[in-house]
């Protein structure tokens, strides 16, 4: 198994709002990316404290399907509830941020995900989006009235229709697959998926290359005309193709 990540402020921003924690072996790890938003270094707090609570807890993810996945909500819960109590004490309007993550141990592979950073896979040879993105363009999108095209360039295309914080009660979108067929899973925040096409994400992650490289040619083909920080979380199953 391979693991590899990179998270950036890419070449704008002076700060990086976004977190990673990747862990893990054949037996049991988590891939997760965390992209905070708000003014005044909220959006790095938020994402931190999705970081913490996660890094604290990992020992304790149990490896059982309908545990895992309770487990899982739990933690995004009580990250809400924190986020919710630092904007409060610091008096702050707009704070949050989105959660991306996959879990697996042994044949199980669970998905999490608010907000719009994705979870990909790699079988046989094709890329597959596994989560749906909770953002105003995906709405439109699935209602008819915009193409990937224009999703891809519209002016509101970072607004988010869910996140960990912005309010009292967080929807967590979670799947639970048995034995999944991945090569590899990419986990990743919008800086890189505003600006690298999925065609292009599969034809990097193909690669003949060792998982490092490919997370940094990921990372800087965003970065070359990107203004958003940058986070790629990556694991590749060497041994079996399950996740």
């Amino acid at each position: 198994m391979e693991l590899a990540y990179r998270t950036t402020t890419g070449k704008v921003r002076s700060q990086n709002e976004d977190t990673v924690f990747l862990i893990g072996d054949e037996l049991k790890g988590i891939a997760l990316v965390a992209d905070g938003m708000g003014g005044h270094a909220a959006g790095e707090k938020a994402s931190q404290i999705v970081y913490d609570i996660f890094s604290n807890r990992y020992e304790e993810m149990p490896t059982r399907p309908d545990t895992m996945s309770d487990w899982v909500r739990r933690r995004i819960e009580q990250a809400n509830r924190e986020i919710l109590e630092y904007a409060k004490r610091e008096e702050l309007a707009v704070v949050g941020t989105t959660i991306a993550c996959a879990c697996w141990a042994g044949d199980v592979l669970l998905i999490a995900h608010v907000g719009d950073s994705r979870v990909y896979a790699i079988a046989n040879g094709k890329l597959k989006q596994l989560t749906v993105d909770h953002s105003y363009v995906n709405m439109l999108k699935q209602m008819g009235e915009l193409s990937e095209e224009e999703v891809r360039h519209h002016p509101r295309r970072n607004l988010i229709t869910r996140s960990v914080g912005s309010s009292e009660t967080v929807e967590v979108d979670v799947q639970v697959r048995e034995a999944p067929d991945y090569d590899l899973l990419l986990v990743c925040s919008d800086g890189l998926t505003d600006q690298v096409t999925n065609e292009r994400i599969e034809e990097l992650l193909g690669a003949d290359e060792p998982l490092e490289q490919i997370v940094d040619h990921l990372v800087k083909e965003a970065e070359e005309q990107g203004t958003d920080n940058i986070t790629v979380a990556a694991v590749r199953f060497l041994d079996r193709k399950k996740g």
